[in-house]
């Protein structure tokens, strides 16, 4: 056993000192190399560092025993950060193993990795090589790394673990839950509302007028499943929700009631009423009846009074009448008003109205939680009927049954799974995700047969939006206390940047009462998130920019001391500023003015575009800063989370021009196509077109060319001849942002190829881009362009976070979004954590839910904050303003985080003050600077330059050639990436029913053509004919025992009603010979040698798939239509899975039961049809292959082997047609020189060999 002398040092870094058993916590900040640690940790684990030598569990700070990659369970957050992890897990896995290869003590190893070097000098020499070994080995291994995104890892443990979790073995994920929950909606409103009289269905109708607005209102609360409703600040009660919508009827009578009144009294005097209108005109309050000097308007507002007045029209839907209440008919001083009747008749309604209003208003909450809760279990419901699961069903389920009844037993085997987890960005979890490991591993108990380590930076929670939850990541670090680490050494930015952060936020932690990041108990000041500073690495190049040293933290002031700004004002003045400062620094950088010194007697480096970021909340401020940057000709790239090629205007152009090629005739499509910007006719050319026919029928029939290039090569070609007939490329470069639009074009364009591919006729891709344009998804994202690389970045700081860049932006960095009502959720927390969501709709109605929501939001604007003032290596640049909202005449700065962080809550009223709070930074570090913002215009001065034309490059190394494994499912349709197939998945994809819209006819009342059709009843047969195999296909048609089994089977799946069919069907199955009526061929209750569902392997070297498919078309059956195979190239292994492998009179076959439908009686089981359901689903391949294995097989294990000899062949068993006349068999055996050629391309020079 290999370890430390006793025990490891507590002096030792982090990375070589953290405990590795229990529980424990590591607070990184930001720039302080996480992922450099996780990976130094996964090596220490790998080699067992500092474990015990006993039992004890006490000696030193290593787990218990050395571990390999699968027992290592670590978990991130996105499949890009899984990836990354684990090629820099698998990279320090070969440097360390490199270091304890050396034979010798390597000082350099000291120099360049001291940590690497202090471990391997933690082991005696001789120990050395063992240790390498294991690195090496755990190196190759980590392709089955237990590294992955959460949901991926929650998905495989649900399946895995089948049994002990109670969901099924296999659930197809359903990326987008919005369909599924729309008609959950309807369900409800069918279920719920239409069994409800007429008057209380109507009163329903008033809070929601359709299950369309009430989908709506429940988008958000759907999302959020562990956050609890209640209106007002008090949790909503369960009441029963007829009775409430009930208990209005009276309210709403009485107000019809009113309605009724109040029109008689204008009946009574409606021409004196109209009279007296036309005398107050002139006295009617202007603000109250606007447009009351207009004629028009003025004669509306009394046909209106009329209409209501013959019963066209009811109160509650008029503007005018309502205001003719006593207290609504507001008139000048001095004005005496009429004393009519409907006056006061309607001032009786207005109350009534606004009594009704307001019980309206308390019980739609009510409503919704109804709502909610019905509609949640029905798409849980549905999901489970259809072995289907969202995204959020991954974690949810695997929590559920860590805490159902055999939560124990399961929580305990994955605990012996994975010994030792690591869960990185800690912070961004939510509490299904922390209960899961909470029952897995014991938080609170630090139980060192196991370890836990949370990693993560609560001053980086930033994505409350996703579902992440703070609170939950406070609950661990309380369980994990006293067990906290930090990593505080900055390697990210310069000295000078970590002493500018740390200076503001240190401040904040010792000025104000709630601490930095307003976590703190203003009683006790208890701080759960305390902000520690960070230390410098520094680095070796310094920012130079007009030929002066560059401040690390410089704030611009915008406006003006004394006048607050609006937001509009703001976001132009920052934008103005920052693009003028940017395009000086680039105009310097050409004269060497603007650049990197290097600190080690490197060259200097000007400042390109492409050193600069510029980091905005959303789209209007990107939008913001990007037009400031175009009007000083300066190229940006704007990269956000919700980048998809179908939100862009190209997106929308390229729709109209397909409607427009497909319907060339149409007036109105070829016009709206013509007038796209991106086709970029000019006014002068539409107008021609209008007026010149000869000019409009040539164009029509360009497009007609267009429609028929689509008909015949595609619609890529196409749209391609489009784009060249109308220079749209040449037009396009020449604009600012033309090469991005090109490039969306170009990325429609194929997109719309491949998507035709699936889809039948012209009018379906129309509509299907229509759909992606409407509802655009992530799948497509923008594709990068390798110029993107060398633009000015505009990023949104949450996607910023992890990423780095030498200068950073911030000009708009003051604004705010209260949540208000009209903008964001009113979540929030109490005490103990628990989340709550406020359905009020107003400050007015829930003050103390809204207040505390905003507290929670401006809590997270400062974490926000925090990641964007520590992305920058060199400098950040802050715009700064006195900003207001609304009406108000003082700044409101202080609900935002750079304003908490300047005044502690403060009021700041002005410019002034903000400048007076900055002072104090700008005075205690001298990294900290500030200058107003000018106006004066800069633009950038492009630098004429004629690159050479670089030479085609060479590759380094031979093409990579990927190893992987290949199946029959994959070879029809998933190439490269597909999964490893298991065999539930060959046999579903089979059991899709072939289309026969030809055949008609109701199948036979108990015959097995009426059996229930579909992947279920398949997969169900398939298992029937296994369970006889495994039983003894003699015993079992032996044994009625073992048959009334299965019709039990059946009819616990609610076929019941098809068990004599069954009955019949197993009856024939094990009787019958599989052979054509008077062949002969085995007969199952007769074999004697046999094995079912044995699997195979076999090796694949560069074998490609259109060879292999055309030698199989040449050979069986010649000349007759199927569908090609894909492009894949086969290099590693060919696997499956055989239903039945027999052997009968010295022959072997290999037998695969199909549960195909292919009409409703015997009559369509002839030999040709049961020919064209397999060439139409390519079997004729699958049996080619199987054969290939046994073949293989034989070869090695059968002595005096010989194919024509022992070889009986393959078949396919149509399972419903065993008594037509085929018997429902198909059987094939090719010539051994088919067989031969077949093997020799499969395996290449390379050794045949198989396992079975």
């Amino acid at each position: 056993m290999t370890t430390l002398p006793s025990t490891v040092s507590s002096s030792a870094p982090l990375a070589l000192g953290l405990p590795l058993r229990g529980s424990q916590l590591i607070e990184a900040s930001a720039g302080t190399g996480k992922t450099f640690t996780i990976a130094l940790l996964y090596v220490r684990l790998v080699l067992g560092h500092g474990q015990p030598e006993d039992d004890s569990h006490s000696s030193t700070n290593g787990f218990m025993m050395p571990l390999v990659p699968p027992d290592i369970l670590v978990v991130t957050f996105t499949e890009a950060a899984s990836q990354e992890l684990k090629d820099r897990i698998r990279a320090r896995l070969v440097q360390a193993a490199e270091a304890f290869r050396a034979t010798v003590k390597d000082d350099g190893l000291h120099q360049s990795d001291s940590l690497l070097a202090q471990l391997r000098d933690d082991y005696p020499r001789a120990h050395w090589p063992l240790c390498a070994r294991r690195l090496e080995v755990a190196a190759e291994w980590m392709d089955d790394a237990a590294i992955s995104t959460i949901h991926s890892w929650a998905q495989r443990m649900l399946k895995e673990h089948a049994f002990d979790s109670g969901k099924l073995f296999h659930q197809e994920i359903v990326k987008d839950l919005t369909s599924l929950t729309q008609e959950a909606v309807f369900d409800y409103w069918r279920t719920r509302i239409y069994p409800m009289d007429a008057p209380v269905a109507g009163v329903m109708m008033e809070l929601f007028e359709s299950p369309i607005a009430l989908h709506g209102a429940l988008r958000t609360l759907l999302q959020r499943h562990d956050v609890q409703l209640c209106f007002a600040g008090a949790p909503l009660p369960k009441k029963d929700l007829e009775a409430q919508l009930r208990g209005l009827l009276p309210a709403r009578e009485a107000l019809n009631e009113g309605e009724d009144k109040a029109r008689q009294a204008y009946c009574q005097d409606a021409e004196a009423i109209h009279q007296a209108l036309y005398t107050l005109r002139s006295k009617l309050n202007g603000n109250k009846f606007r447009g009351k000097n207009d004629d028009t308007t003025f004669a509306s507002w009394l046909e209106e009074l009329d209409a209501w007045g013959q019963g066209k029209r009811c109160l509650a839907a008029c503007k005018f009448v309502p205001k003719l209440a006593t207290s609504q008919l507001l008139v000048n001083k001095g004005t005496t008003l009429p004393a009519f009747e409907v006056h006061d008749a309607l001032e009786e309604w207005h109350k009534l109205s606004t009594s009704l209003h307001t019980q309206a208003k308390e019980l739609k909450p009510l409503v919704l939680a109804d709502a909610r809760e019905w509609v949640s279990n029905r798409v849980n419901q549905q999901l489970s009927q259809r072995a289907e699961m969202g995204f959020d069903g991954m974690i949810q389920g695997l929590a559920d049954a860590l805490s159902g009844k055999g939560g124990d037993a399961l929580a305990h085997r994955l605990r012996t799974q994975f010994p030792v987890a690591m869960i990185d960005e800690f912070q961004d979890t939510d509490p299904a995700q922390y209960r899961i490991f909470d029952a897995i591993y014991q938080v609170q108990e630090n139980a060192p047969s196991s370890a836990l380590i949370l990693i993560g930076d609560p001053k980086q929670a930033i994505y409350g939006f996703r579902g992440g939850d703070i609170y939950t990541y406070l609950k661990a670090r309380a369980a994990t206390s006293p067990r906290h680490h930090t990593l505080a050494t900055n390697f990210r930015s310069s000295a000078n940047v970590v002493a500018s952060v740390n200076q503001l936020f240190r401040h904040a932690e010792n000025a104000f009462t709630r601490k930095a990041f307003r976590f703190a108990n203003e009683t006790t000041q208890e701080n759960p998130m305390p902000f520690t500073p960070a230390g410098a690495n520094g680095r070796k190049e310094a920012l130079v920019l007009n030929s002066k040293p560059a401040a690390a933290l410089t704030a611009w002031w915008v406006g003006e001391d004394d006048e607050p700004v609006n937001k509009k004002r703001y976001l132009a003045q920052a934008a103005r500023h920052c693009a003028n400062q940017i395009a000086s620094w680039l105009n310097d950088a050409a004269s060497n003015a603007s650049g990197f010194e290097s600190t080690t007697g490197q060259a200097f480096r000007p400042l390109q575009a492409s050193d600069i970021a510029i980091l905005v909340r959303d789209r209007t401020e990107a939008a913001a800063i990007r037009s400031a940057l175009s009007e000083r000709q300066l190229a940006s790239v704007y990269l956000s989370d919700r980048d998809s090629v179908f939100a862009t205007p190209e997106a929308k152009d390229c729709w109209r021009w397909l409607k427009a090629i497909a319907h060339p005739e149409s007036v109105s499509t070829l016009r709206a196509a013509l007038a796209t910007p991106t086709l970029g006719m000019s006014l002068a050319q539409l107008d021609e077109l209008h007026h010149n026919e000869l000019a409009w029928e040539a164009t029509q029939e360009r497009f007609a060319e267009y429609r028929a290039r689509w008909h015949r090569q595609g619609v890529l070609p196409a749209l391609r001849q489009l784009m060249h007939d109308y220079r749209v490329p040449e037009q396009l470069l020449a604009k600012p942002q033309g090469e991005r639009c090109l490039t969306n074009l170009l990325h429609l364009a194929e997109w719309a190829q491949q998507a035709s591919d699936t889809l039948d006729g012209d009018q379906a891709l129309i509509r299907v881009l229509g759909e992606h344009i409407q509802d655009p998804k992530r799948d497509e994202q923008i594709l990068r362009l390798e110029s993107d690389a060398d633009l000015i970045q505009v990023v949104t700081i949450f996607k910023s976070k992890g990423l780095e860049y030498p200068i950073v932006a911030l000009p708009f960095i003051a604004t705010f979004k209260e949540i208000n009502g009209k903008w964001g959720t009113p979540l929030f927390h109490d005490e103990r954590g628990n989340a709550f969501l406020e359905l009020a709709n107003s400050k007015d109605e829930a003050k103390e839910g809204f207040e505390a929501a905003n507290d929670e939001r401006l809590s997270e604007d400062m974490r926000l904050l925090y990641v964007a003032l520590t992305r920058a290596r060199h400098a950040t640049f802050i715009g700064l303003a006195a900003l207001k909202h609304g009406r108000s005449k003082k700044a409101q700065i202080d609900k935002s985080g750079i304003g908490y962080l300047l005044g502690g809550g403060k009021v700041l009223p002005d410019l002034g003050s903000i400048k007076s709070a900055w002072q104090v930074h700008s005075q205690a570090c001298a990294h900290i600077t500030s200058h107003p913002a000018t106006s004066e215009e800069v633009s950038y001065q492009v630098q004429a330059t004629n690159p050479e034309l670089k030479t085609t490059r060479t590759p380094s190394h031979p093409a990579f050639t990927p190893w992987w494994i290949a199946s029959y499912s994959a070879l029809q349709q998933k190439g490269v990436n597909a999964p490893e197939t298991s065999q539930a998945e060959i046999e579903t994809e089979e059991h899709q029913p072939i289309r026969t819209a030809f055949i008609q006819g109701t199948p036979e009342v108990g015959s097995l053509h009426a059996f229930p059709k579909g992947p279920n009843p398949g997969t169900f047969l398939h298992g029937v004919l296994e369970t006889l195999a495994n039983e003894g296909f003699d015993n079992a048609s032996r044994d009625p025992e073992l048959t009334q089994r299965m019709l039990q089977r059946c009819a616990q799946r609610g076929w019941e009603a098809h068990g004599p069919a069954l009955k019949a069907g197993i009856t024939s199955w094990l009787h019958t010979p599989l052979a054509a009526e008077g062949e002969e061929g085995p007969v199952l209750a007769s074999l004697t040698h046999y094995r079912a569902e044995p699997d195979f392997w076999f090796a694949t070297v560069n074998a490609k798939t259109p060879v292999l498919d055309k030698l199989v078309k040449e050979t069986l059956f010649p000349g007759e239509p199927r569908p090609a195979l894909g492009f894949q190239q086969l290099n590693g292994l060919m696997k499956g899975f055989i239903d039945l492998l027999a052997e009968h009179n010295g022959q072997y076959y290999v037998i695969d039961w199909k549960s195909n439908w292919l009409g409703p009686s015997d009559a369509a089981y002839t030999q040709d049809a049961l020919a064209r359901a397999a060439l139409d689903k390519r079997y004729d391949m699958q049996l080619c292959i199987y054969l290939l294995a046994l073949h293989r097989h034989l070869s090695q294990t059968l002595p005096a082997y010989d194919y024509d000899h022992h070889i009986g062949g393959a078949m396919l068993v149509f399972l419903r047609g065993i008594q037509a006349p085929s018997r429902g068999v198909l059987r094939v055996k090719p010539p051994l020189a088919f067989i031969e050629r077949l093997d020799d391309l499969m395996a290449g020079e390379n050794h045949k060999e198989v396992a079975v």
